[in-house]
């Protein structure tokens, strides 16, 4: 199952930060030259390493351009993006006691309400416990839940240090160290019978999936009506970007095969 002394390797580091820069070379036409210069020089390693996998070239001008590889490493980065969002998200405040989620009630809350009701004692997350139930790479999951909360801020000073040497991969670290794990979710029930955490977390992905269809059908609804809450589940920039059909993850062992590529 889980770890308490997860690590992420250099190499690992550099492939999760490579999607960050193909996104500021491809999506915000941030140029860069093979002479770096300044904070970027910190981005050195990284260049290598991309050059390495092939997801950027130079040109005959000495710039770093990106590989039609390169194309594909950061269409999987989105597509995986949209697939957290659809799929795993609403994992992460789910009430044991009760048998609930917090997600059941996101439409009825504006922001700062939600973000109050989110962080109640009462849920657990249990992302990283769904990640290692379906045998996923958990860090996939911290990594775009950092990307969704704009943790890996390219506009703040010295953030190129940061990217591949800060503090933040210390912090999905020990996030992933101090999840709750699957074997922590097992319990005896009155009569005697042992419930095991794998039948717990297979119990609440159940659930969780039912809820996700719910959830879309609504969110659809909404945005059909008045646009108050934009589909979380399509990249309107490109309609190539397409999520999962919402009845595969009835089954709680599935998993979309984008997670194993790149």
């Amino acid at each position: 199952m889980g770890s308490r002394n997860f690590e992420i390797t250099e190499d690992q580091k550099k492939e999760y930060a490579s999607g960050v820069l193909l996104d500021l070379i491809v999506k915000q036409n941030y140029q860069y030259s093979v002479v770096l210069e300044g904070a970027d020089r910190d981005l050195e390693p990284l260049f290598v390493y991309m050059l390495s996998k092939e997801y950027l070239d130079v040109d005959k001008n000495n710039k770093y351009n990106q590989t039609p590889k390169g194309l594909e490493k950061l269409d999987n980065l989105h597509v995986r993006y949209e697939e957290y969002l659809a799929h795993f998200d609403l994992f992460s405040s789910v009430d044991l006691e009760n048998g609930s989620f917090a997600f059941e009630q996101i439409f009825e809350m504006d922001d700062q309400t939600w973000d109050a009701y989110i962080n109640q004692e009462n849920f657990v997350d249990l992302r990283i416990a769904v990640a290692w139930f379906k045998k996923m790479n958990p860090t996939d999951i911290v990594f775009l839940s950092f990307l969704k909360e704009n943790q890996f801020d390219t506009d703040k000073l010295n953030w190129q240090f940061d990217l591949l040497s800060g503090l933040i991969w210390d912090q999905i670290e020990e996030i992933l160290d101090t999840a709750i794990q699957i074997e922590e979710l097992a319990y005896q029930t009155e009569d005697g019978k042992i419930i095991t955490g794998e039948q717990v977390v297979e119990d609440v992905i159940r659930q969780g999936a039912h809820l996700n269809v719910k959830l879309h059908a609504e969110e659809e609804r909404m945005r059909h009506d008045d646009f108050e809450f934009p589909n979380d589940f399509s990249d309107k920039e490109n309609e190539n970007y397409a999520v999962t059909n919402y009845q595969n993850y009835f089954n709680p062992f599935y998993i979309s095969p984008i997670w194993f590529l790149f």
